[in-house]
């Protein structure tokens, strides 16, 4: 991402936050602008070519409509950034930040060099002067078991941040697991306090599991449900950070009947839900197959395009 920020920088496209004034910050915008007062945000990752970076236009055209937020991933050897693209469009991006794994977090929080990773991060997107959505290290309870060092990372980078780039809002995204398995349920243990959290998120996916009728193509609200009251117990945000249904070839009525289910339950139980990003791309399993404008005619699409069209989704 620096590579192609400085780039930026030197053609003027962007702001420096290296000489930002109060003045400057303010007219960049702060987490907080990125709460809408009614309705809640649309937005997804769209990967059609399977290269890692969301290409928002395909879906957009497919839509008839421009989605509220563009997801990306941010991983090694990607250089380039889709956020000046997102902002030109009037979209809100949203980072996802691959922090690596517990042995390479511990190694960095322990030689110091951590802050400087979140230094160059946070100097890179306060560069854009825009408001943004970063989410660190996304279903983390899938990756460390430690905690504390968890916690201890977050913390560190949201400081950094909160003081180099108010215009980012740290989005806390563990899967719906975590909120409800006793296995998994580690939501408590790797909340690092309100205090330093801006939205509360999860990620919960809709496929068949036959082997387990509990977890068979599982509704919107029994995935959802306990992560939003999450939320509201420390009065932050809700946002669905991915969901997706998979795509059932014998009954294409799967991917509409969640996606309407989901958006109505939004509009008359989830006041605090205030983003929904679906996640449209089909993975290489027999069961992560979550694009809806495959084959052609998949009501799927009708379904999500009710997203993009209703106005509680576009504040």
């Amino acid at each position: 991402m620096m590579r192609r920020v400085a780039a930026l920088l030197a053609a003027g496209l962007v702001m420096s936050s290296l000489s930002a004034t109060p003045a400057v910050a303010e007219a960049c915008g702060t987490a907080d602008d990125l709460i809408p007062a009614q309705g809640a945000h649309f937005g997804a990752f769209a990967d059609e070519d399977l290269d890692g970076v969301s290409e928002p236009a395909a879906l957009e055209a497919k839509l008839s409509h421009k989605l509220g937020i563009n997801h990306n991933f941010q991983h090694a050897g990607i250089e380039e950034e889709p956020i000046p693209d997102d902002i030109a469009a009037g979209r809100i991006p949203m980072i996802s930040y691959a922090a690596g794994p517990e042995e390479v977090l511990r190694a960095k929080w322990t030689n110091g060099t951590l802050a400087a990773d979140a230094v160059e991060e946070a100097d890179a997107l306060a560069a854009f002067c825009v408001p943004i959505f970063f989410r660190y290290s996304w279903e983390f309870e899938l990756r460390y078991t430690d905690t504390e060092l968890f916690k201890k990372a977050w913390k560190l980078f949201h400081d950094i941040f909160a003081e180099r780039a108010p215009n980012v809002a740290f989005v806390w995204n563990p899967t719906w697991r975590a909120f409800i398995d006793t296995e998994s349920g580690l939501a408590d243990e790797f909340w690092p306090g309100a205090e330093y959290v801006d939205w509360v998120a999860a990620d919960g996916y809709s496929r068949p599991r036959t082997d387990k009728p509990a977890y068979n193509y599982r509704s919107f609200e029994s995935m959802f449900g306990p992560a939003y009251d999450f939320a509201v117990r420390y009065q932050k945000p809700f946002m669905v950070g991915e969901t997706g249904v998979h795509r059932d070839e014998t009954d294409l009525t799967r991917q509409a009947g969640y996606l309407d289910a989901a958006r109505t339950k939004i509009k008359t139980s989830y006041p605090d839900l205030k983003a929904f990003l679906y996640f449209h791309m089909d993975g290489d399993l027999s069961d992560n197959h979550w694009r809806v404008d495959l084959p052609a005619g998949n009501p799927g699409l009708t379904a999500l395009r009710g997203f993009a069209f209703d106005p509680y989704f576009n504040p």
